[in-house]
């Protein structure tokens, strides 16, 4: 089906025109007042602790899950620990650095929360491309893959789409944690179905320590101030259970919506939650763990920002912390920052408020315009306590992070980010490379392992994208404009093309973006100059990124991944809407 690029591209909101909340999509229930839940803190949420190794087992279940006191309770799915209740999310798992540690998650899932919701056109063509075995049925016994996002992990162990298990199976992952302190995160991957599992409640918190962040008070504030943020928006009916609108589009009905916009902020399974802290610094372990929504976070104070520091990005800490007064955090980002309440008399209070636009960039503002603003996310109140209050360090590591930019790299590969519309706009998937998940070009093109190099990621599409490599942790090196309509037309011929069609060779995989550059390279902004697994590809630019492929990659200097494996991995984007359909392709290491 032959789709027009330029009217594409003419769409300021991209991918998102059919989600658009409408007349029958469930608005908030009445009664969920905000800043009257209180926030779940890490002992609340959980704590394995695997700082010594040894193995967990974490049971996938069907729970029942109170997000706020006057909404009903919501059928949900959790990860338990054995000396845990969860009923949303997972505990928090708390490892060493080169202490390894196995996990068996075992799957006793039974009627998803979401079934209404899945696509049996997304398993069916899965079944068609032999990616899946026929017959299955996720809306009674759902598949389910636990990836441990930004880990450093051999193949078998990754947790990627096709390494799924069923009702009544159970698997073990065995992490090595050769890889520096850093906040990572698990979560259900499963083909197809991603987006309703961590909908759902399949995410938890996955922290690794070291000598730089022993997690002792020492260096940094440790818990009690020490307090993850798992932010994510949500939709209820009235009775309490979730609401997912499907794609309302005549051309194309299906329960697949391309983005999800929630009407209500929760953080860590409450909904817009308050909590008390004491006048010090407490450190945020900020997880976007929502399906689409990016988010543009303020700490706001009687009208005024509060400037905060960024100690980490995903891949582990800064060599310093970065002052900030806003932060940008795409879904799967994670950032780790440092809150000063110190100066704030007793009973004030902050907002933790959120300014993007849906879809991000440059979506509508306006709910009446067809935007989903969602202003605020929790609030912070102070207490007459005095907490932490050691000065942070100048220097958060003891071996600066090695800069990568001007080394060699081995291959240069330009990788395409584009969408697919019918004839009246409608989106019908994302792609990369313009290929299916299940196209085997990707054979065609591997890479050497303990190798460097550049991937320019091309977004023809009108959203920003968030970008994620499974197995590696990589630097930003800058982005930069080019001309959309003048690079498809050199990559297809013309802006209207097939899903499948075009170049795909080793290693530049589709041709040059260079001839079709405008203006100068932007660097990293200063928090940016960290280790990152997961990346905000901006629309209409490029986005350079150096990655190792193992352990050697820089020719001995340290990397944050820890360790060299071979084998094949996944990229994707983060959208989970889009990497459930079908923004998603392997890569082998070899």
């Amino acid at each position: 089906m032959a789709i027009s690029r330029r009217r594409l591209l003419q769409v300021s909101a991209g991918l998102a025109i059919p989600v658009r909340f409408s007349a029958d999509a469930a608005a908030v229930p009445a009664g969920m007042t905000m800043f009257t839940e209180q926030l779940p803190t890490l002992s609340e949420l959980g704590v394995v602790d695997a700082t010594a190794g040894g193995s967990a087992t974490l049971r996938m279940v069907n729970a029942t899950h109170r997000f706020h006191g006057a909404l009903a309770p919501t059928p949900t799915f959790a990860y338990r620990s054995s000396t845990g209740s969860q009923t949303y999310l997972g505990p928090v798992i708390v490892a060493r650095q080169n202490t390894a540690f196995d996990l068996t998650v075992s799957n006793e899932l039974g009627a998803h929360p979401l079934a209404f919701a899945i696509d049996d056109g997304l398993i069916d063509d899965a079944v068609g491309e032999g990616l899946l075995p026929a017959g299955t049925d996720d809306a009674v016994g759902p598949r389910a893959a636990t990836h441990l996002h930004g880990g450093n992990t051999r193949p078998e162990f990754d947790g990627g789409p096709l390494d799924v298990f069923g009702l009544g199976a159970s698997f073990t992952y065995s992490y090595e944690n050769r890889q520096e302190a850093a906040g990572l995160w698990y979560h259900d991957h499963a083909l197809a179905i991603t987006r309703l599992n961590v909908y759902a409640g399949l995410a938890g918190g996955y922290l690794i320590r070291n000598d730089d962040d022993p997690g002792d008070g020492s260096r940094l504030p440790a818990p009690p101030y020490e307090v993850p943020l798992v932010i994510q928006d949500r939709m209820f009916a009235a009775d309490g259970t979730f609401a997912y609108p499907a794609n309302p589009n005549p051309t194309t009905p299906r329960p697949w919506a391309p983005e999800f916009f929630g009407d209500v902020a929760t953080v860590n399974g409450k909904a817009w939650p308050n909590l008390d802290v004491a006048r010090g610094k407490y450190r945020f372990r900020v997880y976007n763990g929502s399906n689409a929504r990016f988010y543009l976070l303020k700490f706001m104070v009687a009208g005024n920002s509060l400037s905060f520091h960024q100690l980490g990005t995903d891949g582990g800490l800064l060599d310093a912390p970065v002052r900030m007064s806003k932060l940008t955090l795409g879904p799967g980002e994670r950032a780790d920052l440092v809150v000063d309440f110190a100066a704030l008399p007793a009973g004030s209070t902050v907002v933790l408020a959120n300014s993007a636009r849906t879809p991000f960039p440059d979506g509508p503002q306006a709910t009446r315009r067809g935007g989903a603003p969602l202003s605020q996310i929790m609030r912070f109140t102070v207490t007459a306590a005095t907490g932490y209050t050691a000065p942070l360090p100048a220097r958060l590591r003891a071996t600066p992070i090695t800069r990568l930019a001007g080394r060699p790299v081995a291959a240069t590969r330009t990788m395409t980010l584009v969408e697919i519309l019918d004839e009246a706009d409608t989106p019908l998937m994302a792609l990369l490379n313009n290929r299916r998940f299940g196209s085997s070009d990707y054979l065609t093109a591997p890479v050497a392992a303990d190798t460097l190099e550049q991937w320019e990621l091309v977004n023809t599409t009108g959203d920003a994208h968030p970008i994620h490599l499974h197995f590696t942790q990589f630097q930003l090196l800058d982005r930069q404009r080019f001309d959309v309509d003048r690079y498809l037309t050199a990559v297809y011929g013309s802006d209207d093309f097939e899903p499948g069609t075009g170049p795909y060779q080793s290693p530049g995989i589709a041709p040059s973006v260079t001839p079709f550059l405008i203006g100068g390279a932007a660097p990293p902004a200063a928090n940016e100059h960290g280790w990152k697994d997961t990346v905000v590809a901006m629309p209409g630019e490029v986005t350079r990124i150096v990655v190792p492929f193992g352990a050697q990659a820089a020719g001995g200097a340290p990397l944050a991944i820890g360790a060299t494996y071979t084998g094949e991995y996944v990229w994707h984007c983060h959208i989970l809407e889009h990497e459930d359909n079908d923004m998603m392709q392997r890569y082998v290491i070899s």
